[in-house]
C-alpha cells in the first residue's frame, strides 16, 4: 500500500487574519451567474447525451457492429470443428466425432414438404446408457411420421456426450444453416465437467462486471472497442517459442479473461486423479451458474436470429436412489475431526439400512449441526423420512444431498431455477419435464412423487419409456404450436404398438450394450460397487468386447493383483485392434504396476502417430524425470506444448521439469497456471510451495502448503522430510501444517 500523503506544511510566514475592511473588498458572484453557469452545465450535457443517443441510434440502424449472440465472454475453444461434413449434397455426423454423437446424415437443402427438427442437449440427448434409437429425438421422429404419413419428418439427434452448454452453442449456429423448422434443447447437468477459471471476471468486482454487461450492449461501445483495441499494445504469448513462452494468466489482457478450452470434451473426471480434483468452490459455482444463464439465452437469441421456434426441455434426474458422488467436510475441519464425523455418519447409515429409521433421526441431526455442508448426510436422513412416510420433508433433503454434491454431475437447484426463469422471461415453449416424472412416480412405487429407479437408469437418463413419454410430450407441444396438426390422432394403443415394433428389433446385445456402458459411466463417477453388477451382467453377454476387459483390468488393479490387471489390459489391446485410447491405459497400468521401461516405450510409441495427446507427453515426461532424464522430459513437455498450447495436463508438468533443472522462476508461472487450471489437485500447490521454499519466499510457501492441505494433500512424511523445505523447516507455521495433517 502506498504512503498517505501528508497535508502541506504551512509557511514559516502567516499570512494574518484577514481585515474586515478586504473582505468587504472582494468581488462578489451575482446570483444570476450562479443560475447560469448551472444552467450551461445541464444544457452541456444535455447535448452531450443527444450526441451518443444518436450515433447509437445511427450505429443500429446501419447494424453496426454486427452482434454475435455467440459471442462467449467466458470460455473460447483451441478450434471449431463442425459437427457436420457435406459430401455431394449430404451433411453426416463427422467420423471423427462419432465418439460424442450419434451417426446422422440428411439432404443439405430441405426437402420440399420436409419438417425439419434438431434436438440439442447432453448424454440424455444422445441416448446414454444405449444410443439414438432409444432417445426421445428417435422416438419423436416415429411418432410424428405415424401421425401424419403424408409428410416427411427428420428429427436429427444433435445430443453430445459429455456436452454442456457452452459446447452446445457452436453446434446451433452450425444447425441452423440447415433450415430447421424447430429446435430442441435440453440441457443443464454436464456444467461442472470441465474446469474453467472465471477469477478474471470476479477480480473486477459485481458492480464492474454488471457495467460492463450492461455497456457491451451498446453499439456504440462495440464500435469503439473493435476500432480502438487493434491500436492497444499487448503481448501475443501464444505465439512466442514455447521454450520462452510464459503462461497468460487469466485477466491479464484482452482475450485471456477467458478459459481457452479443447476442441473436444476434456472432463475433469478422465483425468487420473478423477474424483479428487473435486473440491467445494462456491465462486466457481457461481461463475458456471451465470455462464450457464449466458449461453441458455445465446441459444434462445441466435434461434430467434434465424426465425426458429425453440422448445426448451426442463431436465430431471434421480434423485432418491442416488448418493452425492463426493461429499466434503468443511476444510478447515482437522484430519481427527473428519473422522469423527465420518465414523458417526457411517453409524447412522448403518441404521437406516437395518431400518431403525427412527432412531438414526437424531444422529444424522448431529451430524449435520456439526458440519452442514457435508452432502451425504443429508442423503441418509432424506432415506431415514421417505421410509417414515415424511415425504416433503425427504424430498427437500435428498435436493439438499444433490446441491451439495462436490462432484455436481445433477443439474444443482440454481441452474434449474436459470432455465424455468429464463423459459418464461424469453416466452419460450417449455416442456417440464421434472414435474412429470415426479407425476409419474407419484401415481407408482412409493408414491412419494421422488424420482429414482423406476424413472433413471442411473443417475440423469431416464429409462426408455420415459424417453418415450418425453418424446409425446414435445409431439404435443409441437400440436399446440401449429407444427403437427395430425399429432393427436394416434391413440394410447396407436402409440404402444410403435413402441413395441421397434423395440423388438433389438437384438440381446443390444441390451447387453446398456449393462456395459452403465459400468463404465458409474466406475468413472467413482460407483465403484454399483458398477461392479452392471459389468457382470455386460461380460456373461459380451466376452469378447474390449470394454469389459478393460474394466476387469480396473477392478484387479484396486485389488493390487497387478499382473492379471495387465493381461487383461492387454487383451483389451488385442480385441480392439490395437486402439490408441486401449494402449494409453494400458501404459497408464504398466507404470502404477512398477513396469515404467513398458509404460515409456508405449508412450513413445503413442508420441510418433500423427495424433498424440497431451496426456502422453505428460505421462512420458513424469516417467522421465523419475529417470533422471530432466533433459528429454522437458523436450518432450515443450513438444506437447507446441501441440497442445491449452491442454491443463502439461503446465504442472513443465513446470516441475524446470524447477528440476534448477530453472525455479521460470517453474513458478507455469506451476501456478497448473493450480488455476486444475484447482483441485493439491500436488500442483505442494510443488509451488517447494518452489517459494527454494526462492527463500517462505510466506507464500506455507500458504501454498496449507492451501495444499485444503485440497486434501495428506502425507506428512513426505513433507517432513522434502529437503526442498528445509529453508521453512523451524518455522512455527511449518510446524503447524504438519500438525495439521497429523
Amino acid at each position: 500500500m502506498g504512503r498517505t500523503k501528508k497535508p502541506a506544511e504551512r509557511s514559516l510566514k502567516s499570512p494574518g487574519p484577514v481585515s474586515p475592511q478586504k473582505e468587504t473588498q472582494r468581488p462578489s458572484v451575482p446570483a444570476q451567474k450562479t443560475g447560469s453557469l448551472g444552467r450551461d452545465l445541464l444544457l452541456g450535457l444535455v447535448v452531450c447525451l443527444a450526441f451518443f443517443v444518436l450515433v447509437e441510434a445511427a450505429l443500429r440502424v446501419a447494424g453496426y457492429p454486427p452482434h454475435d449472440p455467440s459471442d462467449d465472454p467466458f470460455v473460447g475453444f483451441s478450434s471449431v470443428r463442425p459437427l457436420f461434413t457435406v459430401k455431394d449434397g449430404i451433411a453426416s455426423t463427422d467420423p471423427a466425432r462419432l465418439s460424442y454423437f450419434n451417426e446422422s446424415s440428411f439432404a443439405v437443402k430441405k426437402p420440399v414438404g420436409t419438417f425439419r427438427a434438431f434436438a440439442f442437449g447432453e448424454s440424455t440427448t444422445y441416448g446414454q446408457p444405449f444410443d439414438g434409437r432409444i432417445a426421445f429425438p428417435r422416438w419423436l421422429q416415429d411418432l410424428l411420421q405415424a401421425s401424419d404419413p403424408g409428410k416427411k419428418f427428420e428429427v436429427i439427434n444433435a445430443g453430445g456426450i459429455s456436452y454442456a452448454s457452452y459446447r452446445i452453442v457452436p453446434l446451433i449456429r452450425e444447425a441452423l444453416r440447415y433450415e430447421p423448422d424447430v429446435a430442441i434443447i435440453c440441457l443443464g447437468h454436464n456444467e461442472f465437467l470441465e474446469r474453467r477459471t472465471y477469477a478474471g471476471l470476479f477480480r473486477q468486482g459485481h458492480l464492474v462486471v454488471t457495467a460492463r454487461s450492461l455497456l457491451e450492449e451498446l453499439n456504440l461501445y462495440r464500435a469503439l472497442t473493435k476500432l480502438l483495441v487493434p491500436l492497444v499494445p499487448h503481448r501475443d504469448v501464444a505465439t512466442r517459442p514455447v521454450a520462452l513462452q510464459s503462461p497468460a494468466f487469466k485477466g491479464d489482457q484482452g482475450s485471456a479473461d477467458r478459459t481457452i478450452l479443447d476442441s473436444e470434451v476434456n472432463a475433469i473426471l478422465d483425468r487420473s486423479a478423477g474424483l479428487d480434483l473435486y473440491h467445494r468452490d462456491e465462486d466457481f459455482t457461481r461463475g458456471v451458474v451465470g455462464h450457464f444463464s449466458h449461453n441458455l439465452r445465446t441459444m434462445i437469441a441466435l434461434c430467434r436470429t434465424a426465425g426458429v421456434p425453440v422448445i426448451l426441455v426442463q431436465p430431471g434426474c434421480n434423485l432418491k436412489d442416488f448418493s452425492p458422488f463426493k461429499s466434503e467436510h468443511d476444510s478447515r475441519f482437522s484430519v481427527q475431526r473428519k473422522t469423527e464425523l465420518d465414523r458417526e455418519i457411517h453409524r447412522a447409515a448403518d441404521m437406516v439400512r437395518r431400518g431403525d429409521f427412527q432412531g438414526a433421526l437424531p444422529e444424522l441431526d448431529a451430524a449435520i449441526e456439526k458440519d452442514p455442508l457435508f452432502a451425504e448426510t443429508y442423503f441418509w436422513k432424506a432415506k431415514a423420512l421417505l421410509a417414515l412416510g415424511r415425504h416433503p420433508e425427504a424430498r427437500a433433503n435428498f435436493v439438499k444431498a444433490k446441491d451439495l454434491d462436490v462432484c455436481p454431475l445433477r443439474s444443482i437447484s440454481p441452474i434449474e431455477e436459470q432455465i424455468d426463469r429464463i423459459a418464461a422471461e424469453e416466452k419460450v415453449p417449455f416442456i417440464p419435464f421434472r414435474q412429470f416424472v415426479e407425476e409419474v412416480e407419484s401415481r407408482a412405487g412409493d408414491r412419494s412423487g421422488i424420482p429414482g429407479n423406476d424413472t433413471f437408469f442411473d443417475h440423469v437418463h431416464p429409462t426408455i419409456a420415459m424417453h418415450q413419454q418425453l418424446a409425446e410430450l414435445i409431439m404435443e407441444k409441437m400440436a399446440d404450436l401449429g407444427m403437427a396438426s395430425d399429432a393427436r390422432r394416434l391413440t394410447r394403443q396407436d402409440r404402444d404398438a410403435l413402441y413395441d415394433k421397434a423395440l423388438k428389433t433389438f437384438d440381446p446385445g443390444f441390451f447387453a450394450t446398456r449393462d456395459l456402458n452403465l459400468a463404465k459411466l458409474l466406475r468413472w463417477a467413482g460407483k465403484k460397487d454399483e458398477a461392479k453388477e452392471s459389468l457382470r451382467r455386460a461380460a456373461e453377454l459380451m466376452p469378447e468386447n474390449p470394454e469389459v476387459h478393460k474394466m476387469l483390468g480396473d477392478y484387479l488393479m484396486d485389488d493390487r493383483n497387478h499382473q492379471a490387471a495387465i493381461e487383461e489390459y492387454r487383451r483389451a489391446v488385442r480385441l480392439s485392434g490395437n486402439e490408441r485410447r486401449m494402449r494409453s491405459d494400458l501404459a497408464v497400468v504398466c507404470y502404477k504396476a512398477g513396469l515404467k521401461d513398458e509404460a515409456a516405450g508405449i508412450y513413445e510409441q503413442l508420441l510418433q502417430e500423427e495424433k498424440s495427446t497431451a496426456e502422453s507427453h505428460a505421462n512420458l515426461a513424469m516417467i522421465y524425470l523419475e529417470q533422471g532424464r530432466n533433459d528429454e522430459a522437458l523436450r518432450t513437455l515443450e513438444a506437447g506444448l507446441a501441440k497442445h498450447p491449452h491442454s491443463a495436463a502439461l503446465p504442472g508438468p513443465y513446470g516441475l521439469a524446470l524447477a528440476m533443472a534448477n530453472r525455479v522462476s521460470e517453474a513458478i508461472p507455469w506451476t501456478l497456471k497448473a493450480v488455476e487450471g486444475e484447482s483441485g489437485d493439491p500436488k500442483h500447490l505442494y510443488n509451488l510451495a517447494g518452489m517459494y521454499a527454494l526462492s527463500g519466499k517462505s510466506e507464500d510457501a506455507i500458504h501454498s502448503l496449507n492451501r495444499a492441505v485444503d485440497k486434501g494433500y495428506a502425507n506428512p512424511e513426505k513433507l517432513a522430510r522434502d529437503p526442498v523445505f528445509e529453508s521453512v523447516r523451524g518455522m512455527q507455521e511449518f510446524d503447524r501444517v504438519l500438525q495439521r495433517i497429523r
